[in-house]
């Protein structure tokens, strides 16, 4: 059995906003495949005298993830819906042409699986993983260099303990203009029984009054399982 779930970074975008005094930025975002889909909605909020992207500061999200797989035999389909909520502290640096952050949180999900018992070879049979609350510290980092004025390249990575679970993703990035950007991605993603690649594509967008955007698109590799394609939007909003 491989589960095919889409992760999320939370605080990504807040490398790419100009810094302002103790100013809070509000995310939002999903990401769809044919099996699974993860949307997420929360804020990253500076601590007093700090900046965006410059001192100390703090997260809380809501999340929602959602998987399809196959199990037992003969193959039955297994979904399963997973609300969540987490919060977090981290620190970050930033200079001339980088920009560093290190951050925790510690999460809570209620994984809803349907159904959990399925045959195999005539008996009933549960399909494993996680089942009902789930109490996880992850652990993330970020990292944004500016080569020139109109290339740079970015990564991020976070391992979350109570799942078992890693998520990465590196860009390169294209910026012809102050308020546009795109280039490559690339994501490598796993747990205990499941592992998945993404190559694709990004574009950011800042629209003016503290708004930006951000679309991605690509093909997402399963192990053991056919590609299939993913997509996705994000925005960020200061305050």
């Amino acid at each position: 059995m491989r589960h095919r779930i889409g992760m999320a970074v939370l605080v990504g975008m807040c490398m790419g906003v100009e810094p302002a005094m103790a100013q809070p930025l509000l995310l939002g975002g999903t990401q769809l495949a044919p099996e699974n889909s993860y949307s997420y909605l929360g804020a990253i909020m500076p601590f007093a005298g700090g900046r965006l992207g410059s001192g100390w500061f703090g997260t809380v999200f809501a999340t929602y993830l959602t998987y399809h797989y196959q199990a037992g035999y003969p193959s039955e389909m297994v979904s399963a819906k997973v609300p969540g909520f987490n919060a977090g502290l981290g620190y970050g640096w930033r200079g001339p042409s980088y920009q560093l952050a290190i951050s925790g949180s510690l999460g809570y999900q209620y994984f809803s699986i349907h159904p959990y018992d399925v045959v195999t070879n005539g008996q009933p049979q549960p399909v494993g993983g996680p089942l009902g609350s789930t109490v996880t510290f992850t652990p993330q980092i970020q990292a944004h260099y500016d080569f020139t004025p109109a290339l740079y390249v970015s990564t991020m990575a976070s391992y979350s303990f109570g799942q078992r679970a890693y998520w990465s993703r590196f860009r390169g990035g294209i910026r012809p203009v102050s308020w546009l950007s795109f280039g490559p991605e690339g994501v490598l993603q796993g747990g205990v029984n499941y592992h998945i690649h993404q190559v694709g594509a990004f574009i950011s967008v800042a629209l003016g009054d503290g708004w930006s955007v951000e679309g991605e698109g690509g093909v997402n590799y399963t192990g053991g399982l056919s590609s299939t394609g993913y997509g996705g939007f994000s925005f960020a909003k200061t305050l």
